[in-house]
């Protein structure tokens, strides 16, 4: 049996089991609880409201756990250790051995330690943080990670193996998550790391017709970036060369063409996005 683990990586510091710094600690388990906002806009001469489209607000997710001390003098030690933890205002990684695969990016709310009842030396709380992106996020990025050892939940299929970088002219590129990425509306994290010979090189993706042209040649050396919006070659910013397209990628397959170039090598790389 899975013990329950709580896994927490805190600015400038490694990943480290919450119960392994703290022994006397116990994670109990925890759950999530995504924020759907659905908007509507009014017409005074028409009935009813218009729909506008669906949001997703801040995620709480809540961790409880169990503290164990000796006396009242061992608890308030303890109080302090945990409360110094969580202080520092900065947001905070944080995964579980339910979604070892998923991470959340959060802040903790207030939260009190009490005993469980007078005479207990058990203490029960409860954090709730608050994850201001909406989001859960894959531990890796797309280019990276092993899709032999990718988890349940994470929409992938075993009988598909993707690929994000590719030579070719015609390619499909997978988007497992929940939501379509989207780097000009939502601002999500989409990088596309291109080298490409030729005197433009332009990609498009043929499932929602989103595309980007870059309109000038580069050295066979040269690495160039498009950042959601921003290009840079070799890290000097140079979308005036371009033409402030974008790519979006839609859930599931994507049928992407890239064109102009004589060759190319195209990579893909951007966490999946999960609602829970």
């Amino acid at each position: 049996m899975i013990r329950p683990t709580f896994l927490i990586k805190l600015k400038g510091q490694d990943e480290f089991d919450l119960t392994e710094r703290l022994p006397d600690v116990d994670y109990l388990g925890g759950d999530s609880t995504p924020a759907f906002t659905n908007n509507y806009q009014d017409d005074v001469t028409r009935d009813g409201s218009q729909f506008t489209g669906t949001t997703f607000g801040k995620l709480i997710f809540t961790a409880n756990f169990l503290l164990r001390s000796h006396d009242y003098y061992d608890q308030k030690l303890l109080r302090h250790e945990i409360y110094q933890l969580f202080g520092d205002r900065e947001l905070c990684r944080i995964r579980t051995d339910i979604d070892l695969e998923k991470v959340m990016y959060g802040r903790p709310t207030s939260f009190d330690i009490k005993f469980i009842a007078d005479g207990s030396d058990d203490s029960t709380f409860s954090i709730q943080f608050e994850i201001p992106s909406g989001y859960k996020y894959s531990i890796v990025r797309s280019d990276d990670i092993d899709i032999d050892t990718i988890s349940f939940g994470t929409n992938h299929k075993l009988n598909e193996r993707p690929y994000y970088r590719s030579v070719k002219s015609y390619f499909k590129i997978y988007n497992p998550s929940d939501v379509a990425i989207d780097p000009y509306y939502q601002r999500h994290d989409l990088l596309i790391s291109i080298k490409f010979s030729g005197d433009s090189y332009k990609i498009t993706n043929n499932t929602n017709g989103t595309s980007y042209q870059f309109n000038k040649s580069i050295g066979e050396d040269d690495q160039l970036i498009l950042n959601g919006l921003a290009t840079t070659l070799n890290g000097t910013p140079a979308s005036q060369n371009s033409d402030f397209g974008y790519i979006k990628l839609e859930k599931g397959w994507n049928d992407i063409t890239v064109s102009g170039a004589t060759s190319h090598e195209t990579t893909f790389s951007f966490p999946f996005i999960y609602i829970d």
